[in-house]
């Protein structure tokens, strides 16, 4: 016989990629805490160090606001997603880039991850042009509606990377 879940578990799939604690539990570093010393702040993680970036600034506190349960322990959460072959091109050209640049051995995790990082960095602003976008309809999955979903899809695409600009020129000014 089956167990009972917990809890109601989100019903989009889509809902679950971007649920914020769910991402910033992925992307949280664990905090280092001596046995003999309790954390300061129970769930606070501390924010890693500055990276400096020949392009741009180092790494702010931002990072800092990622938190996690005090009870949860560094897991990773396996999630599934459907790809056309345009997306996974673009997901795999993006895989091997950062394999090619930085000459470590990367899976599509690792980049997943780096991607949900710096979007969970810039939400505020991402958060800010998907209001924008007001209430839309859920395209069909029938056949003969790909263009449709198409469109939908390239709305949510122009409302991320919008985000993402405009977090990047909050941080620049």
């Amino acid at each position: 016989m089956a167990k009972q879940l917990p809890a109601q578990p989100t019903s989009s799939p889509i809902a679950r990629l971007f649920d914020m604690q769910t991402a910033a539990s992925a992307v949280a570093a664990a905090p280092v805490v001596p046995k003999a010393q309790p954390a300061k702040e129970p769930g606070a993680v501390p924010a890693p160090p500055p990276v400096s970036n020949q392009d741009g600034p180092a790494t702010d506190a931002r990072w800092a606001t990622v938190s996690r349960p005090p009870t949860a322990a560094l897991r990773f959460i396996k999630r599934e997603l459907v790809l056309t072959p345009e997306t996974d091109e673009a997901f795999t050209r993006l895989i091997e880039l950062y394999r090619r640049t930085t000459g470590a051995r990367l899976s599509a995790s690792h980049v997943a991850r780096a991607i949900l990082r710096a979007v969970a960095f810039a939400m505020p602003a991402v958060e800010h042009e998907a209001a924008r976008l007001g209430p839309m309809k859920l395209p069909s999955n029938a056949r003969g509606r790909a263009i449709e979903r198409e469109r939908f899809e390239a709305r949510l695409a122009d409302a991320l990377l919008a985000g993402l600009i405009r977090c990047g020129k909050e941080s620049e000014g």
